[in-house]
Formats: C-alpha cells, structure tokens, sequence
C-alpha cells in the first residue's frame, strides 16, 4: 500500500510541468488568464484545419496531447507579440489580423522539432513580455 501511495506522490510535482518543453505550465497558464481580458481576441497565424508546415503540424497536434503543451505556449506568445508591438508603438492594434514583425514567423516555421519550437516560443514570449515572462528564468 505505501509503495503506490509513494510513487503517486513522487509523480504529482512532474505533472505541472509540460514534458515536451519543461516549462511550468501552471504558470503559463496563470499568465495566459492574465492578458485575457485584453488580449483574449488575439487570434493564431496558424491554421489547424489542413496544416502542411512541419511546424504547424506539431503545434496543431499538441492541442490534444497531454504530454505537449506547445500549442498554449503559443497563445501565451501571440498575445504576448501583440502587448509588445502595442506597447512599442503606443497604439492600439486590430487583434483579430495583428502585424507579425521580424523574424520570428519565419523561424518558427523552420523549425521541425519540439525542441526547437519550445526554444523559440520561450525566446520570443521573454523578449516580449520581458520580466512577466513564466519562462523569465530560461
């Protein structure tokens, strides 16, 4: 009986961290809550529907897999994108079609493995939302 209670509480910290990238997605998901109400109309470049971009495709996937949390980080760095380039600008921008600046489109979409798309999206979420980051630490 001790065994199996061992093990379960040994696996409860693992589990609030998205295995795919190692982030702590209960933070993620604090500060996605966050920028709702400003941001919650934001939406993805990336169309889930029929994607053919490598890049896509493991973003689409992981909306359903417990195990990869990329597609949240994604919507953590979309709103994120737009609070930068309004904050930047001091306008205000059309959040359903907001510009899509530098390199970072174009870089995520060469990626074609987690790893790299986890690297970019915590880059780019840090770059933009800076100290309010939940990835501030990497």
């Amino acid at each position: 009986m001790r065994l199996p209670l061992t093990l379960l509480l040994l696996a409860i910290p693992q589990m609030a961290f998205a295995q795919s990238c190692g982030v702590d997605m209960p933070a993620v998901e604090k500060r996605i809550a966050e920028m709702e109400d400003f941001y919650g109309d934001v939406l993805s470049d990336i169309s889930c529907d029929a994607p053919t971009v490598p890049a896509h495709i493991l973003m689409c996937d992981s909306t359903g897999d417990a195990d990869s949390d990329l597609w949240r980080m994604g919507r953590l760095d979309d709103m994120a994108s737009v609070y930068a380039y309004e904050n930047a600008t001091g306008t205000e921008t059309n959040h359903a079609n907001p510009p899509r600046y530098g390199t970072f489109i174009a870089d995520r979409d060469a990626c074609t493995d987690e790893a790299c798309l986890c690297d970019l999206l915590i880059e780019h979420t840090n770059d933009s939302l800076g100290g309010g980051s939940p990835y501030a630490e990497q």
